[in-house]
């Protein structure tokens, strides 16, 4: 869309013109940001640098989200690629491993990838949005056996939340685009956290923490961890 079409709408409001109203064609399907130039049910492959816990599992694309957010007045998006993970050794449909590949632009004009879990997940609490609000924007996350805690720090030292827009789609054509019919939406607000976590003695390396929360529901999930090695 030009720049004049877009003035005065919200993010929602354009992710749902370009899924339901014009500019879409009659039912045509979207073009969407796809960084990997994957289609759901491609095999992903994951090196054993990436964690123990990942050996042993086939990786496939079961979902591509694409999220979009405003920033002084400028859309910049990122995907997700959500993985679901099939025990080699059962076959077992029970035993699946879900992970997602976050990839983000970096200002070198090419993207980061970084390899998610879901750590937690919640209905909406009052005192939990009030501590992602906090003014020093720390997140410490204590282990119940040691009592040992983990802080993290926002992200390049902001404090609000991100607003985002997600396309989400569940099936892609041979040509990499997405079928309306196959296709969703979500409106989420998030919240960006690093570490430098010790990996080895003497050496760290950043860890993430992403915290969404659904907008209709205030349903939260944490997301958590670090570069992907492919």
């Amino acid at each position: 869309m030009a720049e004049a079409q877009n003035t005065g709408k919200t993010l929602w409001e354009m992710l749902q013109e370009r899924l339901h109203g014009r500019g879409n064609g009659d039912g045509a399907a979207l073009a969407f940001g796809n960084p990997l130039d994957l289609r759901i049910g491609s095999p992903m492959a994951m090196a054993f640098a990436n964690g123990a816990e990942f050996a042993g599992y086939n990786f496939s694309v079961e979902e591509i989200r694409q999220y979009v957010r405003r920033i002084g007045g400028q859309e910049f998006s990122f995907t997700d690629y959500v993985l679901r993970g099939v025990n080699t050794k059962t076959f077992d449909a029970d035993d699946i491993l879900t992970a997602r590949v976050r990839v983000l632009p970096n200002a070198a004009g090419g993207h980061d990838a970084l390899l998610l879990r879901l750590y937690d997940e919640f209905a909406f609490a009052e005192d939990f949005l009030e501590l992602l609000k906090d003014a020093t924007g720390k997140f410490e996350i204590k282990d119940d056996d040691s009592s040992a805690k983990e802080t993290f720090t926002r992200i390049n030292d902001l404090r609000q939340s991100y607003e985002t827009a997600v396309l989400v789609i569940s099936e892609t054509t041979a040509d990499g685009k997405a079928p309306p019919a196959r296709t969703s939406t979500l409106k989420l607000e998030y919240w960006d956290y690093w570490r430098d976590a010790e990996i080895a003695p003497g050496k760290t390396a950043k860890e993430f923490l992403f915290v969404e929360m659904k907008s209709d529901t205030g349903w939260f999930q944490l997301w958590r961890g670090r570069e992907f090695f492919s």
